[in-house]
C-alpha cells in the first residue's frame, strides 16, 4: 500500500479547506480582504458600497470548496461516507485543472483582477487539480 495517494488527498483536502477559509475571511475582512486577495476594482467597489454580490459569491465558493475538501478527506481515510466519491473527485480534479490552464482566456474575461492573483490562483489550481487527480486515480485503481 503506497502512502502517496493518501498523502495527495490529505494535501488536497487541507489546501482546499484553506482556500475555503480565505473566501470566508474575505466576507468578514471586507473590502481590504477582497483587495488583498486580488479581487478586481469593481468587486472591491461593490463591497465598499455594501452590495450583496461579492459576499454571496465568496460564501458560495467557500461552501463548494469546503464540500470538496470533505470529499478528499473522507476518501483519504478510506471512508465512503459521501455519495459518488469517485465521480465528484474526478470532476473536482477536472475543474481545478481546467481553471489552472484556462487562466489566459479567463483573465481577459474578468478584467480588473491583479496579475499576481491570476498567477498564484492558477498555479494553486494546477497543484490542487494534480493532487485530486492522483488521489482519484488511486481510488479507481484500488491502489490503497
Amino acid at each position: 500500500m503506497s502512502p502517496a495517494p493518501i498523502i495527495s488527498l490529505y494535501f488536497a483536502s487541507a489546501l482546499t479547506f484553506m482556500a475555503a477559509l480565505l473566501h470566508f475571511i474575505c466576507v468578514f475582512w471586507g473590502a481590504n480582504g477582497f483587495r488583498f486577495l486580488g479581487a478586481g476594482k469593481s468587486i472591491v467597489q461593490m463591497v465598499e458600497r455594501g452590495h450583496w454580490y461579492p459576499n454571496f459569491t465568496a460564501i458560495a465558493v467557500g461552501i463548494i470548496l469546503t464540500v470538496c475538501s470533505m470529499y478528499a478527506f473522507f476518501a483519504a481515510k478510506g471512508l465512503q461516507l459521501l455519495p459518488f466519491t469517485e465521480i465528484i473527485l474526478s470532476l473536482v480534479a477536472a475543474v481545478f485543472l481546467i481553471r489552472g490552464f484556462a487562466f489566459p482566456w479567463l483573465k481577459s474575461k474578468f478584467v480588473g483582477n491583479s496579475d499576481l492573483f491570476w498567477y498564484i490562483s492558477s498555479a494553486f489550481c494546477l497543484i490542487l487539480g494534480t493532487l485530486y487527480a492522483v488521489g482519484v486515480y488511486s481510488i479507481s485503481k484500488n491502489i490503497f
